[in-house]
Formats: C-alpha cells, sequence, structure tokens
C-alpha cells in the first residue's frame, strides 16, 4: 500500500456535509420505534431537574453511538458528523449525555435495568428469529467480570482478586442451542465485591426477564464456583428452572468423588483442546462419573435446608515424573453440582459449553462501549453499563434479521458490515435519499433488514 498523493483533494472531501458514515443505523433507529422505545423512556425513566427532559432522545443518542461504535461519552459525537444530524433528528451532543447520566442514583439506574428488560422482552416477541428454541429449551449463564479502570477519583473502583483497580459486574445471558446469546440482566458492582453479593436476587431478575422472553419450557441455570450458594439454588428450583454449577473442590465433595468405583470412569475426548492453568498443559482426554451427593447440610449456616442432586466429575491425569518414574497415578478434578435428566457425558459438555457462551458475550462488550467505565459517578456507569448491554441486545437483533451468517455472528463484525456504512444523502423535493455502495459484499442482508424493519410491527403488550 503506498500514498497516492492526493492530500489537497482529500482535504476538500473531508469537509462534505452530504456523507453519513453510519448509515447502517436507520434499521436499528427503526427497530427502537418499533418496540416503542421513546415512550417506555418517557414512562419509566424520570431523572430530575433539566437533566432529565427528553430521556427517549438521549438514551437513543447513546444506544445509537454505542452501536456505531463509542466507547467513551465524547465518542457519542460520531452521531453529528458529516451529514448524520441531517438524518437523525433530536441527536444530543455528547456534553447533555454526559450530564443526564450523571443525574442517575441508585432508583434511576434500577430503573433503567427495568427498561432494558422490558424492551429485550419485546424485542424478543416482535422478531421471532432471535431467539428459536427458547420455549423449549433455554440456557441462563451467570458469570461476573472485573473491567479494569484508571484514575482514582472513580466512585466504587477498586482492587478485587485480579489484583487491578477496576469495576466488578455481574451478567446473566439467556441463549438455546440454535440461538446466540442476548442479555437478561446486568448490575455494577465495586471493585472489592464478593462473587456472591446480591447473586441471588440478581439471578431471580434474570429469571423472571427470561421467562418473558418465552424461555416457559426447560430452563437451565448454568453458573461456575462463585455461585455455589444454598440461596441461590433454591431460588433457581423455586422458579421452576434446574441448575448446572460448578463446585469448590473442599474436601468434603473430594471425599465422595475419590470413592467413586473405579469401573464407573467413562472415558471423553475434547474436539477442541481445553487448557489447564494449574499444570500449564492441554488436556485433550478425560474421564467422568457421577454420584450422588447432599449439599449444604449446616442448617445454620444455610437455613433454607439441604439439596440433594448429582455430582458429576471429570478428572484428567496429571504425569508427574521423577528419576525414579511415575511414583503413583495422581488426578486433577473439577466437579459439577446438577439436577438435569441428560447422561453423565451429555451432562458434563453441557455444562462445559457455559464458559464459551458467556466469555463471548464478554469479549463482545470488550470490543465495545465496555472498553471504559466513561465517568467518575458510579451510578452513571451503571447506567453506561444497563445501555451497552442493551445496544447488544439490538445489534444481535439487527444481525437475525439481516441474515443467517450475521444472526450468530459477533456483534463487532454486525457493526462493521450493517452498521458502518458509507452512504451520500441528497435531498429532492424535500425527501431525504441515501445512497448507499453498490456491489458490496453484505448488500442483500442490509436491504432485507432494511426492508424488514420498515414493516409494520405487530403490536407490543
Amino acid at each position: 500500500m503506498r500514498s497516492s498523493h492526493t492530500r489537497g483533494a482529500v482535504s476538500a472531501r473531508c469537509d462534505d456535509r452530504s456523507v453519513v458514515a453510519h448509515a447502517g443505523l436507520v434499521p436499528l433507529v427503526r427497530l427502537t420505534e418499533n418496540v416503542g422505545f421513546a415512550d417506555l423512556a418517557a414512562d419509566r425513566i424520570r431523572v430530575p431537574g433539566s437533566a432529565g427532559a427528553n430521556p427517549g432522545a438521549k438514551l437513543l443518542s447513546i444506544v445509537a453511538g454505542m452501536a456505531a461504535g463509542a466507547d467513551s461519552i465524547d465518542d457519542l459525537d460520531v452521531l453529528r458528523a458529516g451529514a448524520m444530524a441531517r438524518l437523525f433528528g433530536g441527536v444530543r451532543a455528547p456534553s447533555t449525555l454526559g450530564t443526564f447520566l450523571r443525574g442517575f442514583d441508585i432508583g434511576h439506574a434500577a430503573a433503567l435495568e427495568a427498561f432494558a428488560a422490558l424492551v429485550l422482552i419485546r424485542l424478543v416477541r416482535s422478531t421471532e428469529r432471535l431467539l428459536p428454541g427458547v420455549s423449549e429449551y433455554a440456557f441462563v449463564d451467570l458469570d461476573s467480570k472485573i473491567t479494569q479502570v484508571y484514575g482514582h477519583q472513580k466512585v466504587g473502583a477498586n482492587y478485587g482478586y485480579t489484583k487491578v483497580l477496576g469495576y466488578n459486574f455481574l451478567a446473566a445471558t439467556l441463549s438455546s442451542p440454535v440461538a446466540a446469546p442476548v442479555i437478561v440482566a446486568t448490575r455494577l458492582r465495586g471493585g472489592q465485591a464478593d462473587t456472591r453479593r446480591g447473586a441471588t436476587s440478581f439471578l431471580i431478575q434474570a429469571l423472571r426477564t427470561a421467562r418473558g422472553c418465552g424461555a416457559t419450557g426447560n430452563l437451565l441455570v448454568r453458573a461456575d464456583s462463585g455461585y455455589y450458594v444454598c440461596s441461590l439454588i433454591h431460588a433457581i428450583t423455586a422458579a421452576g428452572a434446574r441448575f448446572s454449577i460448578t463446585m469448590p473442590l473442599h474436601a468434603p465433595i473430594l471425599t465422595p468423588i475419590e470413592n467413586i468405583d473405579e469401573q464407573a470412569w467413562r472415558p471423553i475426548s475434547y474436539a477442541t483442546p481445553v487448557f489447564d492453568q494449574g499444570t500449564g498443559t492441554w488436556i485433550h482426554t478425560a474421564d467422568v462419573a457421577e454420584t450422588r451427593y447432599t449439599a449444604f447440610t449446616n442448617s445454620t449456616e444455610h437455613p433454607e435446608g439441604p439439596v440433594t442432586a448429582r455430582l458429576i466429575a471429570r478428572r484428567y491425569r496429571v504425569l508427574e515424573r521423577t528419576a525414579q518414574g511415575e511414583l503413583f497415578p495422581a488426578w486433577r478434578y473439577h466437579a459439577i453440582f446438577t439436577d438435569t435428566g441428560l447422561n453423565t457425558v451429555a451432562a458434563e459438555k453441557q455444562h462445559r459449553d457455559r464458559a464459551g457462551t458467556i466469555e463471548q458475550v464478554f469479549a463482545d462488550l470488550n470490543n465495545s462501549a465496555l472498553a471504559h467505565f466513561p465517568s467518575g459517578q458510579f451510578h452513571a456507569n451503571a447506567a453506561w453499563l444497563t445501555l451497552a448491554a442493551l445496544t447488544h441486545n439490538l445489534l444481535r437483533t439487527i444481525g437475525v434479521l439481516a441474515s443467517p451468517h450475521h444472526a450468530r455472528a459477533r456483534t463487532g463484525t454486525i457493526r462493521r458490515h450493517l452498521i458502518a456504512i458509507p452512504a451520500r444523502l441528497t435531498r429532492t423535493a424535500r425527501r431525504l435519499t441515501l445512497h448507499i455502495p453498490e456491489n458490496w459484499p453484505w448488500q442483500h442482508s442490509w436491504t432485507d433488514l432494511y426492508t424488514t424493519t420498515a414493516a409494520q410491527p405487530p403490536p407490543t403488550p
């Protein structure tokens, strides 16, 4: 690649007020109109003072900016570049949006979470392809993540178990065996928050949203060992769902695993090798077996009562040799506490798939709006987190409406293919016309998306 020495021409063209850099936002804005985004915002988000005026326009400005790639408040000015302000009315300046976010308190942040959940429910009900199969078998995956922040003036930021300054947030996703995940709930916490803090109430909220999204059949909650909590498991069963949760390898859990008969272990192999950080090796094969186990038997610590379910164990051989050879076989174990009805091998594989699902969502968020928490105010950052999750869900809906390829693509791919579309804006007889590129790879996908979002939407509840 080399320069074409057209510096003067490029400088002259950059100021063209007819250029639209993100024409793909038109279907996204239509999608929000179809689900009544502005009316819901006006009804539910009531930040006091002038900062809270026109919440629908301000929230949509933030969401559209995030969809276009903004990862800070200043970056939201992408909506006013070139002819974008002519194409979209009501776009607010970044300073106005920052003032709006800083006006949030804990109650407004909770109201925004409820607003985002209702928007998701309407998206699912108006777009059948968003979560196919969710009414028959669905997964709710629960996890937390620490995002590093910079500067010591961010309220609530602290050093957690990762030893970096950051915020800790909870996230729950909803998916099916044939559908990519959407985010049903998020909650921002301080950097030193214990993994279990508020997890039970958070999961109850996530399950309520999942049911509202149509997950009325078999619903399985998957989580790692940080959520091996008596109250959380009781909340899952009370909601009519099943659980599959990693168990911490304490002595009371290791004992029944080591007592499993040697003939009960069945070999499995991994299609994709798993890296074990403890030994620094790649695992290709392992063994699985199961037994019954009663957990949380201490009535003082766990007043909800004990839980009896399946303990599924996975083990693999650790090869540690000395000059005398291997003295005795050594095993590393991984345990799952579950009440699913699948056979041992299938249940273990289904639980192992959890990491790939929710970690992919975290990667998508890191590659977009959650690259930073932009404000010094805690509740402003909580609102930013909720809106980043809502943007993820909107982009996922855009993808399923565009093509089967984009239905499971990463949101960064959807942004490049369907949002960041250059176009030229013209006006004829008081009518705006977008001139988009011809013969580009995703032209038909975007045209289908544009046509679908322009259709009359079904009535929303």
